[in-house]
């Protein structure tokens, strides 16, 4: 008796009607729902973006709309920053990720100057080296940035798609966090990821496909757009 009252109920969340879109929603903090949100792959004014959710119980995975988060929410939509939802008494929640202010707006940037700006600077630290566009990294720091740091990294920057002549070119980047990964490789808000070793980030399930693909890899090229020229970044893990 008590699996079916649980089956009904993840029914009755499956039909609850569209039109719940439209009504109030409050805001609440994923870290308050039972899983965080690591990162999020969106398009302007549309709610079919993916959003890549770690579970409490470390369970990490991707997410999109009508899907079921934590047996608790229903996904109605995923924008930048937050994850629209519904809950199995019809309540609307916008759950937005930690790194925001809960008002949908991005957090004030540093507007610091740092010297890992530019593809063409230096950078070093220990395990990991930057000269020209040409990233080494030893596979103590990559594990490190995959395994235990994953959730911050995801929480780095933005990337949003990128169109042209009304087709998907690549995906913009924004919101780089001073001092990490990303802008220890050199990378800028503005720049446009357009293809990862030859593979042109031209869609979203392509993309996903493409960085599920990387894990582990030891060597990676990446091609930026950067005003009106492209610029190569190599990554190789020794």
């Amino acid at each position: 008796m008590r699996l079916h009252a649980h089956i009904l109920s993840l029914v009755l969340l499956a039909l609850l009607p569209a039109l719940v879109r439209a009504g109030e929603a409050t805001r609440a903090e994923d870290s308050e729902q039972g899983f965080t949100i690591m990162g999020q792959i969106v398009q302007a004014n549309n709610d079919d973006g993916v959003a890549l959710i770690k579970e409490a119980s470390g369970t990490v995975r991707a997410v999109k709309r009508d899907m079921i988060i934590v047996d608790r929410f229903k996904v109605i939509g995923v924008y930048a920053g937050y994850i629209d939802v519904i809950t199995r008494d019809a309540k609307r929640l916008h759950i937005y990720q930690a790194k925001f202010d809960g008002s949908g707006s991005s957090p004030t940037k540093s507007t610091s100057t740092s010297s890992v700006a530019a593809l063409g600077e230096t950078y070093h630290e220990d395990g990991f080296e930057r000269a020209n566009g040409k990233v080494v990294m030893t596979g103590s720091y990559r594990d490190k940035l995959v395994k235990e740091d994953l959730a911050k990294v995801m929480m780095q920057a933005t990337a949003e798609p990128y169109f042209e002549n009304g087709a998907i070119a690549g995906f913009k980047l924004s919101q780089i966090d001073d001092g990490s990964i990303f802008q220890k490789s050199g990378l800028k808000d503005g720049d446009i990821v357009s293809a990862i070793n030859g593979l042109e980030m031209n869609s979203i399930a392509g993309a996903i496909n493409t960085l599920k693909g990387l894990k582990g890899a030891d060597h990676i090229d990446v091609d930026i757009r950067r005003g009106s020229g492209i610029q190569k970044v190599s990554v190789d893990v020794h």
